[in-house]
């Protein structure tokens, strides 16, 4: 880890860590609204944004981070642009949150491959201030082809998939699938197991 100040860094990964299981949980109590959008096929990327701001301004994280700004899909950006300025630990930090919807010829590399890219780039360039949530579905973190993405892009980008979980999604009459939620950050700025203790 590059930070010169690592109990700095172990707050904002503290603050990272409950990023990803706060959004996971909220995700997965609107299983119907993936079984939807894996149906039709939708990136739902302003939809993401959009439950991240309602989920991480109430007042059960307001003792981690405060949303300070809102932007990307849901305020009608194109191109690549972050969707949250959070206040994390008396800093400024910036959450991108991307949806895969893995169907057809889009598969999990595709996306990593070509999706991925300038947002692995952007944590390259901010470091410290800079975190990505992926959203993959269907896709368990079991799949071979997620654990062979995951290292692709560790190795390739610099990058560390620091937490990743899952939740079901009920679809009858047709068979439950997976999501997957992974939260990124530049491997520079992960903090060592043994500092996070």
């Amino acid at each position: 880890m590059t930070s010169t100040n690592p109990s700095q860094a172990v707050k904002v990964q503290h603050a990272m860590d409950y990023i990803l299981a706060r959004l996971a949980t909220s995700f997965g109590q609107k299983a119907d609204n993936f079984a939807d959008f894996i149906s039709a096929d939708l990136r739902a990327e302003g939809w993401s944004s959009t439950e991240a701001l309602h989920y991480l301004s109430g007042a059960a994280a307001s003792h981690l981070i405060k949303v300070e700004q809102i932007r990307g899909p849901a305020q009608g950006d194109v191109g690549f642009n972050p969707d949250l300025q959070l206040g994390i630990a008396g800093q400024s930090h910036q959450l991108a949150i991307k949806s895969m919807p893995v169907s057809g010829g889009m598969d999990i590399l595709h996306y990593f491959a070509e999706d991925l890219h300038d947002p692995f780039h952007w944590l390259g360039d901010l470091k410290d201030r800079a975190a990505l949530v992926t959203i993959a579905y269907p896709c368990s973190t079991a799949d071979q082809s997620w654990i062979d993405a995951v290292a692709a892009a560790e190795s390739g980008h610099g990058v560390k998939l620091t937490g990743q979980t899952e939740f079901v999604v009920p679809r009858p009459p047709l068979p439950m699938v997976k999501v997957c939620i992974g939260l990124w950050r530049h491997a520079s700025v992960v903090p060592d197991p043994e500092e996070a203790s």
